[in-house]
């Protein structure tokens, strides 16, 4: 009884003083406290390794650095984090965002963002490696990959993944080739028909098995009662709400980066 009062007193403080702030304030308090802004911190180091990736397309170190610089221009975390907040104050309702900031207080969500960011920590490479080689002699159980498909599909995790991977990957690829003389340039839809076909029929099924796979490092310390709690709290009015708001304020924030990228690429035309 004791323990239900309490509980409701917090829930009661947090409306109170959420309900107060602007809804500048309520995005930055969402995305703290969802721990989106550590996630997209992130981001620099994933942008870092895919503008490494496109050194062999160059003829040169000072045209590579070029690229580079520019690819950097658009894709970092800092841009990340202003287009990201820019979408959910111009189209989110605050309502919606201080439910879900509520929803963020429930021990199961606090726990699982605290495990998340740990997980997805590029300082974990070597553990998750470790990991996944002892797995071969105990792999999981088949109800336990279940469970992580199914949340992996509430989440949306493959389908996002999928739209932002492919963002960058032509965001670079055209920039690129941009960064080439006029004469070997090829048109934008060229470029997109030629990554599409360049791409894996089954490209969103390989990569919904590799966030499966590394979901399984991810909760391996959580119980299968508390990961059934998690895809149910993710399953309500108030769960599907925020990853669709969060789906586009990716979506959002790739395309504006992206615009930064090929802006400059023009601009060196000239």
């Amino acid at each position: 009884m004791i323990k239900t009062l309490l509980t409701s007193l917090v829930i009661g403080i947090i409306s109170f003083n959420t309900y107060a702030q602007t809804k500048q304030e309520t995005v930055n308090l969402l995305l703290e406290k969802t721990g989106a802004t550590a996630e997209i911190k992130q981001f620099d180091a994933i942008f870092e390794a895919k503008i490494s990736e496109k050194t062999t397309s160059f003829e040169n170190e000072e045209d590579f650095q070029k690229f580079s610089k520019i690819m950097k221009s658009g894709f970092n975390s800092k841009n990340a984090e202003i287009y990201f907040k820019e979408y959910l104050v111009n189209n989110s309702d605050k309502d919606s965002l201080q439910k879900t900031i509520i929803m963020y207080q429930n021990p199961i969500f606090k726990e699982m963002t605290r495990i998340e960011l740990k997980a997805n920590n590029p300082d974990n490479q070597q553990d998750k490696m470790t990991f996944f080689q002892n797995m071969k002699s105990n792999p999981p159980s088949q109800e336990r990959i279940q469970q992580l498909t199914n949340l992996n599909n509430e989440l949306a995790t493959s389908e996002m993944t999928v739209k932002m991977l492919k963002n960058i990957i032509f965001s670079m690829a055209n920039g690129a080739n941009l960064g080439q003389p006029k004469e070997k340039q090829i048109s934008e839809e060229e470029l997109k028909t030629k990554l599409q076909s360049a791409l894996p029929e089954n490209f969103s099924a390989q990569m919904t098995n590799q966030l499966v796979a590394l979901s399984i490092y991810t909760y391996k310390d959580v119980n299968d009662n508390d990961l059934s709690e998690y895809i149910n709290l993710w399953s309500s009015p108030i769960g599907k709400y925020y990853i669709n708001l969060v789906f586009g304020a990716y979506d959002y924030s790739f395309s504006k980066m992206g615009e930064i990228i090929g802006k400059s690429f023009k601009e060196l035309e000239k």
